[in-house]
């Protein structure tokens, strides 16, 4: 077994069936939580899941497609940005999916292709009857994890000398009253005034 989830796991084995989406426009609703047995890894960023992700699924028919809405809600533990202590974080996210079973809706597609603003369109087969909802939660989770978390607003991080945590106290490093990292740009000044 992997030790991070990078993608979608497969005993995720939920199902929109379409059967159950009412023809005549009116909406269908479904809420269950899905279950993740061990952190996700995402762009270098581990995420510790601290409760099973509550999922909604919303969805209609509207002029011969089925627009699927995924929101998701859940709270993670996440490396602080400055420190790297554990960060509490709540997250949540929403994104929209529209299904077609019209073949004619390919040509439509292409014909529009060129809009601003269009969402894609998901040409399903005649023969499908759902749709597999274990992706759309993964895609839903993935975009709505953050990208840098501070366990406070005040968090002082680490010493750039020694690494120590500065929120724990001072580390008891020289502090010089010049940023190093400009050093090259003083020598600079300095070499052109000769």
């Amino acid at each position: 077994m992997e030790k991070y989830l990078e993608e979608a796991p497969k005993s995720w084995k939920y199902r929109l069936v379409l059967a159950a989406v009412p023809k005549d426009g009116a909406p269908y609703e479904d809420s269950f939580s899905v279950h993740i047995d061990r952190p996700v890894s995402y762009w270098d960023q581990i995420y510790t899941f601290l409760s099973d992700p509550q999922v909604r699924v919303d969805a209609y028919r509207s002029e011969g497609r089925v627009l699927v809405t995924v929101s998701l809600r859940t709270e993670v533990s996440v490396p602080c940005a400055r420190c790297l202590e554990p960060a509490r974080t709540e997250v949540g996210g929403e994104l929209r999916y529209i299904f077609s079973l019209r073949r004619d809706e390919q040509q439509r597609e292409k014909a529009e292709e060129s809009k601003d603003g269009e969402e894609e369109i998901i040409i399903l087969d005649s023969w499908e009857d759902e749709i597999d909802l274990g992706q759309l939660i993964w895609e839903v989770l993935i975009t709505a994890l953050p990208g840098a978390v501070l366990c406070s607003p005040d968090c002082l991080g680490l010493c750039p000398q020694c690494g120590a945590n500065l929120n724990l106290g001072p580390c008891g490093c020289k502090k010089e009253s010049r940023d190093p990292r400009f050093d090259v740009l003083r020598n600079f000044v300095e070499d052109s005034g000769k």
